[in-house]
C-alpha cells in the first residue's frame, strides 16, 4: 500500500509538472475575423494559384485560435482555401471527440496523369486556445500534423502532384468565407497568427500509415528560398493589408473589417496533459 501511494503521489506530481510547461504565446498580431462577415483575400486574377504547376511536395501550416465553431449540424466554418483547405466542421463523429471539442478538417485537390481527386483529414482540436494545423505532401503521400502530433494516410501513387484545374468556380485564395461560397459554409470567428505555404515537405512522416507519432510544431514560420506566401500577420493594429514575408510579396487584403487585431496568449487551464506529454516526448527524439 505504502508503495502505491509513493507512485501516486510522484505520478500527481509529475502530471502538475507537465500541465505548467506547454504554451504558445504568438509574436506580434494576428488576423482577426468576427465569424459574421469579414474575410480576407488574394484575387486569382492577379495571382494565380499559390501552388505552380507539377508541384509535387509541399506543406502548408498555421496557428490559429477558434472563438466558436459550426453550430448548424452539417455544416463548417471555411478557414482558408483555394488548391488547399482548412475548416471547421460541426460533426464531432468524424473526429471521435466530445461536444466541448471542435472537430477541424483540412484537405488538398491533388492530380496525376490519369485521375484527380481530393485528399483529406479530420482532428480534434480545443476552442479558446491556440492550434496548429498542417498538411504535407511528398512521394504521393498525404500527411497532416495538428498540435502535437503526425500521421500520414497510405500512399496514393495514382495521384502525385497538386491540382491547378477543377478546382470549382472560386479559384481566389481566402481566409475566412465570402460570399461566393456555398450557402451551408459560414464564417471562421477566431484569430489567426501565421500562414505559410511552402514548396517542400518541411517534416518527416510516420513510416506507418495512420500511425501517430509525436511532433514539435514551429512556434514562429519565417520565410526562406522555399517559401511561396508567408502572412505573419505583425502590421500595427488595425491594418487591413497583410504583407506576404515571402519572395512573392502577395499582399492579402482584409474585407468587411478583417483587421489585425492583439495577440491572445494560451490559456493554461485549457492546456491538456495529451498536448503537454507530447511535446515532451517529441523534444526528446
Amino acid at each position: 500500500m505504502v508503495t502505491n501511494f509513493k507512485f501516486l503521489l510522484i505520478a500527481v506530481l509529475f502530471l502538475n509538472f507537465v500541465v505548467s510547461v506547454f504554451s504558445f504565446q504568438p509574436s506580434g498580431g494576428v488576423l482577426s475575423l468576427d465569424g459574421v462577415d469579414d474575410y480576407a483575400i488574394l484575387p486569382f486574377e492577379e495571382h494565380g494559384y499559390l501552388f505552380p504547376k507539377k508541384t509535387r511536395e509541399f506543406t502548408v501550416e498555421m496557428w490559429f485560435y477558434p472563438k466558436s465553431g459550426p453550430t448548424n449540424h452539417g455544416g463548417s466554418d471555411i478557414i482558408l482555401s483555394q488548391q488547399v483547405y482548412f475548416g471547421l466542421s460541426a460533426n464531432h463523429s468524424e473526429c471521435k471527440s466530445d461536444v466541448s471539442q471542435l472537430c477541424c478538417y483540412g484537405g488538398a485537390y491533388l492530380e496525376g496523369e490519369t485521375a484527380h481527386g481530393v485528399s483529406f483529414f479530420y482532428a480534434p482540436m480545443e476552442r479558446n486556445r491556440w492550434n496548429y494545423v498542417a498538411i504535407i505532401y511528398k512521394d504521393s503521400t498525404f500527411g497532416f500534423a495538428y498540435n502535437n502530433r503526425i500521421k500520414r494516410k497510405s500512399k496514393f501513387g495514382v495521384m502525385d502532384r497538386v491540382s491547378v484545374e477543377n478546382l470549382g468556380n472560386i479559384k481566389d485564395f481566402f481566409v475566412g468565407r465570402y460570399e461566393q461560397e456555398m450557402v451551408r459554409i459560414t464564417r471562421f470567428h477566431g484569430d489567426i497568427d501565421a500562414i505559410r505555404f511552402s514548396r517542400i515537405a518541411r517534416y518527416d512522416l510516420p513510416d506507418l500509415p495512420w500511425f501517430e507519432e509525436p511532433f514539435d510544431p514551429p512556434d514562429h514560420f519565417l520565410s526562406d528560398r522555399d517559401t511561396l506566401a508567408l502572412w505573419n500577420f505583425d502590421e500595427r493594429e488595425g491594418e487591413t493589408r497583410f504583407q506576404d514575408e515571402s519572395k512573392n510579396k502577395r499582399m492579402l487584403i482584409g474585407m468587411n473589417g478583417a483587421s489585425i487585431g492583439s495577440a491572445l496568449a494560451v490559456n493554461p487551464d485549457s492546456t491538456s496533459l495529451t498536448t503537454t506529454w507530447g511535446q515532451i516526448k517529441a523534444r526528446s527524439r
